[in-house]
């Protein structure tokens, strides 16, 4: 035998020490996270510049917030502004679209443009080494951007097969008529960000270089930038790139409330031959981004469905076997809020699970409990500390403030907001949020499963057509 081993053999071991199973371990607090807040400064022509400077990798994470998104697009043309921004880069400068892609590839940058319904986001990742030449990309993408017909035209067969397949998804197709009908058809946040077939197919290249030329500006865009960059460096390339880019007349553009819903003509049916699942949606008023009632009403949505273990996951997929999982959103805007909630349930149970999500729905406006709270204000803490987790994200988190014209600190107040609400609070805002004010669509077979909803919830239920 080995005589290191004989010896560990014959050591004594010190007895180790009894635990009492019995008693739970005491569990120190969470200690309190505070996000950081970026600085600011301002380009020569007006743009905003958001830092956060971080070192320890040579990461750079740049997002570009220009105002606008599908909301500025124009009246009976959904999706111009979406397919304007796909354009960007599809050859930019003095490259065509291959070798536009080509050079983003070589420099193993990240280097697009996404549209969200009130803004364009505009994103560069790179390695710090590659930072000039990847600033030097986005300057041709934003400000020479070429917008080929041959590219126009490859793009809008891609979107119409996109838009084809999306189609043939029930949960997209209620969510696209959700929109529709909450909002209004008139209303700028009522039509697919994406467009529509029809609206793609007409879609000119002259549509989508007014649609730029009307959107992007210096007054209307904010620079954020968060990785290993020192600030003056930072200002000065920006500075060198985009300081002669002109301003215009360009401004924020201020979206209106969606009307009131009432009565009994708010149930819809969208009909889907043939889906195994239903889809099924409600959306209902909410207290506006800037009201003291914000924070509580994120509260209040995180119990009622923001978690694995909320009410709504709890009750339509744990007790009741109708789903893989439900969940609900609360959304505040400048001028207006809503919560969502929404599943998607087998055919067979679609009148029962629709009675069930509708009652709970009724029932979160009698309160939350004393027992919830906390759980939800510790879910909101993790969700904050994990969104803050790479440059990339904590760049988007601050892109979202940007959209909202929030300032830099909102993240760390509302996160105070959240600590400090109490359980009446919490109820209070729940009160805005009556199940008598929503909108319910239903995405379905309506061969196999609308007798069934309209036995289980006796409303004026209405048969709509899909946008196209």
């Amino acid at each position: 035998m080995n005589p290191l081993w004989l010896a560990l053999a014959c050591a004594h071991t010190p007895e180790a020490p009894v635990i009492d199973i019995t008693t739970p371990p005491v569990v120190d607090s969470v200690p309190d996270y505070v996000p950081p807040v970026p600085t600011q400064h301002e380009l020569s022509n007006g743009s905003k510049v958001w830092i956060h400077a971080q070192s320890g990798l040579p990461l750079i994470s740049l997002r570009m917030v220009i105002q606008g998104g599908s909301a500025a697009d124009p009246a009976g043309a959904p999706g111009t502004v979406s397919l304007s921004d796909a354009m960007l880069s599809r050859g930019a400068g003095d490259r065509d679209a291959t070798s536009f892609a080509a050079e983003v590839e070589r420099l193993a940058l990240g280097l697009g443009a996404d549209t969200l319904s009130t803004a364009t986001v505009v994103s560069l990742n790179a390695h710090s080494d590659q930072l000039d030449a990847g600033l030097d990309l986005l300057a041709d993408l934003v400000l020479k951007p070429r917008f080929e017909e041959d590219d126009l035209t490859r793009l809008k067969e891609i979107r119409v097969g996109e838009l084809t397949e999306a189609s043939d998804d029930a949960k997209t197709l209620a969510g696209w008529t959700m929109d529709q009908l909450y909002f209004g058809a008139s209303h700028p946040l009522a039509h697919p960000i994406e467009g529509t077939i029809n609206s793609v197919k007409a879609t000119t290249a002259d549509g989508v270089r007014t649609s730029w030329a009307k959107r992007f500006g210096p007054e209307v865009t904010t620079f954020i930038v968060a990785g290993d960059v020192e600030n003056e460096s930072l200002l000065a390339k920006l500075e060198e790139r985009f300081g002669g880019w002109s301003k215009g007349d360009r401004s924020r553009t201020t979206i209106g409330a969606p009307p009131t819903h009432a009565g009994d003509d708010r149930f819809f049916f969208v009909d889907k031959p043939g889906t195994s699942q239903t889809a099924l949606r409600v959306m209902m008023p909410a207290p506006t981004m800037n009201d003291s009632a914000s924070a509580p009403a994120e509260l209040g949505a995180i119990i009622l469905g923001g978690t694995f273990t909320s009410r709504l996951n709890q009750l339509l997929r744990e007790e009741k076997g109708y789903t893989y999982g439900a969940r609900s959103t609360y959304v505040g805007k400048e001028n207006f809020g809503y919560l969502s909630a929404s599943t998607n349930v087998q055919r067979e149970v679609s009148g029962p699970a629709l009675m069930e999500l509708l009652s709970e729905l009724k029932r979160y406006q009698e309160g939350i409990t004393e027992a919830e709270l906390p759980k939800a204000q510790g879910a909101w803490q993790t969700r904050a500390v994990s969104s803050m987790e790479s440059r990339a994200s904590i760049s988007y988190n601050f892109a979202g403030l940007a959209i909202d014209d929030l300032p830099v600190d909102t993240l760390g107040v509302e996160l105070k907001a959240a600590k400090n609400a109490d359980v009446a609070s919490v109820n209070a805002s729940v009160q805005s949020s009556n199940v008598d004010n929503a909108i319910v669509v239903v995405v379905g077979d309506l061969e196999k499963i609308q007798s069934e909803i309209e036995k289980a919830v006796p409303a004026a239920w209405q048969v709509v057509q899909t946008v196209e």
